[in-house]
């Protein structure tokens, strides 16, 4: 199956097959206080200590296009967070993206690219550079019809020159061997000049 009928006829139902929590109650009442809303959920936690219930109920053949799905929709939340805080209500408003982390005595949150380099590390997916190839063409072209569609006072090239500039999103010396530095290279080659 390839990657874009997976995002569009299966994601969304392998999506909501995670095991989510909700903020704690002291959470819940002050939500303004932790700059989230009554709909965020968690999944994850710590370093991804929930993998394996997470996945309990996906198809081992779907792991890879899952964890590239999650991870696509965990950077775009989190982009738009960060860099275009002025229009996160109106994406968070159309999407509400469960978050990867945790809610304890506050919020926490991974870093995305955990959800693509857990999986590798733990040989639930393989690196494929022609996979990547199609996985960041499918990337670009959903976050652009996004935008245009929803946002369109930000740009696709504006939202990932963000993206490749963020400092979490800078290469560390344990995602060498990676899919991380696949990804980053591809979309630089798009957005770089």
């Amino acid at each position: 199956m390839k990657l874009n009928e997976y995002l569009k006829n299966h994601f969304p139902n392998d999506l909501a097959r995670l095991k989510f929590q909700k903020p704690n109650s002291v959470i819940q009442d002050t939500l303004d206080s932790f700059n989230i809303d009554q709909h965020t959920i968690y999944f994850g936690g710590l370093n991804w200590e929930n993998l394996d219930q997470d996945i309990e109920h996906i198809d081992k053949e779907c792991y890879e296009h899952f964890f590239f799905c999650l991870f696509t929709i965990t950077i775009i939340d989190l982009t738009i967070f960060s860099h275009f805080k002025h229009y996160y209500d109106i994406f968070r408003g159309k999407t509400r993206y469960p978050k990867f982390g945790w809610s304890g005595y506050g919020p926490h949150y991974e870093n995305p690219k955990k959800l693509i380099d857990i999986p590798f590390q733990k040989g639930l997916i393989r690196i494929d550079e022609i996979y990547i190839d199609e996985y960041v063409q499918l990337f670009i072209s959903e976050t652009n019809s996004f935008l245009e569609s929803n946002l369109n006072q930000i740009t696709t090239v504006d939202f990932f020159n963000s993206l490749l500039t963020d400092r979490d999103f800078q290469l560390n010396e344990n995602e060498e061997n990676t899919y991380t530095p696949l990804i980053i290279k591809k979309l630089k080659e798009k957005f770089e000049n």
